[in-house]
């Protein structure tokens, strides 16, 4: 329990210094001071400050496919779904604004060095699984042209739409 305990600690640290700094200008000191944890601790959990953002973002990103998958299961009306979906993407970005502001500032840091770039896409390779998995529980999608859309790709544009639409309000 106490270990758990240390990783929330630790990630809740990260989460604040990454909202004030970029990834590359925040450093692990930063985030030992601020959580209060000696750093050789947060390096057993997190081997890098990558390893530490990668699991800041997978954490929020898994967060928000479960809800996504609850949602879908609670009803098989299409218009209904997608009306609880954007419903909750909005509360979340009223509820949660800086977590959206250091996802996006984490992925925009990944794409700036190999190392970082690397780890992302394996990151989003994980989270393409969980997406892909709420897609199929969705189930396929007829479009007012008629043209049927796998619930995967439905989800996929969707989410990526609201994902644009909250950063240009947030950031």
């Amino acid at each position: 329990m106490e270990n758990i305990n240390k990783k929330e600690k630790i990630l809740e640290a990260a989460r604040e210094i990454f909202f004030k700094k970029s990834f590359y200008e925040a450093t692990m000191d930063d985030i030992a001071q601020l959580s209060g944890i000696k750093k050789p601790t947060i390096y057993y959990y997190f081997p890098s400050k990558i390893d530490l953002a990668s699991q800041l973002l997978e954490v929020n990103v898994k967060k928000i496919f479960i809800k996504i998958s609850e949602i879908i299961s609670t009803t098989n009306n299409i218009k209904q779904r997608i009306k609880m979906i954007v419903d909750f993407y909005i509360n979340l970005l009223e509820e949660n604004s800086k977590t959206f502001i250091i996802m996006q500032r984490i992925g925009y840091d990944f794409m700036q060095k190999e190392e970082s770039k690397k780890k992302i896409n394996e990151l989003f390779e994980k989270l393409r699984k969980k997406q892909k998995k709420a897609g199929d529980l969705f189930g396929e999608v007829i479009l007012s042209s008629g043209k049927k859309v796998s619930g995967d790709i439905f989800l996929y544009s969707m989410v990526a739409a609201l994902g644009r639409i909250i950063f240009e309000n947030v950031a």
